[in-house]
């Protein structure tokens, strides 16, 4: 399932919204609104996978019986395809992702053999850091990485992002992080660092 919604009748970009664990498709539309973007067609997926929780996941399995992810992934590519389709540039394609969306959009964009405008993982880490460095394509080093993080953050804590940080940046890619006061959430004060980031061409102005 897929939500979408745009902010002109022509919009000069797209921004691809990732839900957390057991979220689905309407856990990112209220942030997506709050941010206010002019000139933007928002997509909002339901992971495909549902969760033994409630909700939907984008991974699914544990580490004993291993993880499946490839329809995640595929409809990923899906989406991204759709919308090259509909005459947008992969440098205008943008992804938001919170919690374990946040780590799906890392672990995702680094396999690809493209880059994007930018991703902005808010709240995540990366499980398999030494698996990351080696499937890392030299295609993806041109997307931008925003990473944000609560400050009191006490489900996955602030060093996610630190340690993402760190791996982004030492693999070259062009990356920031930004520590919010905030616990395990999309803080308001990370929506002008979205909205500056999105609509800038350069991470520095920030």
């Amino acid at each position: 399932m897929i939500n979408s919604f745009s902010t002109a009748t022509s919009p000069k970009r797209a921004v691809i919204a990732i839900h957390g664990w057991t979220g689905d498709i309407s856990s990112m539309e209220p942030i997506a609104k709050s941010i206010g973007l002019p000139d933007t067609k928002w997509v909002i997926p339901q992971a495909p996978y549902i969760s033994d929780k409630k909700g939907y996941t984008w991974f699914q399995g544990n580490d004993k019986i291993g993880w499946k992810y490839e329809n995640s992934f595929s409809l990923l590519s899906k989406i991204i395809s759709d919308l090259l389709e509909k005459g947008f540039t992969h440098q205008q394609l943008f992804m938001i992702g919170f919690s374990q969306g946040a780590c799906f959009i890392m672990e995702y964009i680094i396999r690809q053999s493209f880059s994007i405008g930018g991703i902005i993982p808010i709240a995540g880490f990366i499980k398999d850091q030494g698996r990351f460095r080696k499937d890392i394509t030299p295609e993806s080093k041109q997307t931008r990485v925003l990473l944000l993080h609560g400050d009191k953050d006490d489900v996955i804590f602030p060093e996610g992002s630190t340690k993402a940080h760190k791996l982004f940046e030492e693999a070259g890619y062009n990356s920031q992080y930004h520590f919010l006061p905030a616990k395990h959430k999309i803080p308001t004060k990370a929506i002008p660092l979205i909205k500056t980031f999105i609509l800038s061409d350069k991470i520095d102005l920030i």
